[in-house]
């Protein structure tokens, strides 16, 4: 299972170039529209790391797993780094894996913690959960670590919602343009 623990905190930059990119003028109408505006832009953003399997904004997440393996695969991309790996040992007991056994390889595609050479992962108890991997995921904390292309994607998905209020066949808000899905194609990693 993997959660969020930490949200993710949207750059407030990024609110005023879609403000710009919407045509919302300062003043009364950024009153009117800005609430609007932001809330298409959080769910824009859940869209589009949805559509993408990339995390764009920085946010601190667990994984937890039965079994170490000859691997430890995490589902999120980019992984920044990893704070801990923790995990219950054969006498039940919660122990640290030191950070100098494991590495993290491949953060952008595949990101996955493999043992440094010469040490073996540890036995863990056959337990469900048994072993919990917290690290942060994301591309960072500005609106200018994101990639161009998925800033494009966000940008757009929000001027269609905010110009058309949703899907005018089905007055849903869920749908992507074309355009934003085939950005967010170029990023998808299909995960084991």
């Amino acid at each position: 299972m993997i959660e969020t623990t930490v949200a993710p905190v949207i750059d407030p930059v990024f609110l005023g170039l879609v403000l710009d990119h919407v045509k919302v003028e300062t003043g009364d109408e950024e009153t009117a529209y800005g609430d609007l505006v932001e809330a298409y832009l959080e769910a824009s953003i859940g869209r589009i790391e949805s559509a993408s399997g990339r995390f764009l904004f920085t946010r601190t997440m667990e994984l937890t797993t039965d079994a170490f393996g000859t691997a430890l695969i995490i589902p999120a991309s980019p992984v920044i780094s990893v704070a801990s790996v923790t995990y219950i040992d054969l006498d039940g007991a919660t122990q640290t894996l030191a950070p100098s056994s494991y590495s993290l390889i491949n953060r952008l595609e595949t990101p996955a913690l493999f043992p440094v050479h010469g040490v073996e992962f540890p036995k863990a108890r056959d337990y469900p959960g048994s072993i919990t991997v917290t690290f942060d995921a994301g591309y960072g904390a500005a609106v200018a670590d994101i990639p161009p292309q998925l800033r494009m994607a966000v940008m757009q998905t929000v001027a269609d919602w905010f110009r058309f209020g949703g899907n005018v066949a089905t007055t849903s808000v869920m749908e992507l343009a074309s355009s934003a899905r085939h950005a967010c194609m170029n990023f998808r990693r299909q995960w084991a």
